[in-house]
């Protein structure tokens, strides 16, 4: 049994994970769902990992799941952890997201 801490429900039986926001540095951002991520397949039905159907949210710890605000890997994204020193007035994301992005981070 793979029973998701968020929502409570059995990731095997292909159910979606809570569409509540994910708060990132203090702002809201929306969950990027299994088939909205930037990639350049066609993804199957159900996520490989998490079991969550296409359109769904990915559950907690899914290793396909990305990061709303950098776009990186969310399993283990700096933006989750240590607060982020994004200044809008500079660039449109922080140094470590802009690092990240092009390949660096």
């Amino acid at each position: 049994m793979a029973i998701c801490k968020i929502c409570g429900g059995e990731m095997k039986d292909g159910i979606s994970c809570l569409s509540d926001p994910i708060v990132i540095g203090g702002i809201a951002y929306d969950p990027i769902r299994w088939g909205e991520e930037r990639t350049r397949f066609i993804p199957p039905e159900e996520c490989c990992d998490c079991k969550t159907p296409l359109g769904g949210v990915h559950h907690p710890g899914c290793c396909v799941e990305r990061c709303p605000a950098c776009f990186g890997q969310a399993l283990g994204c700096p933006c989750f952890g240590e607060p982020c020193e994004y200044e809008p007035q500079r660039a449109p994301r922080c140094r470590s997201h802009l690092l990240r992005r092009a390949g660096w981070g």
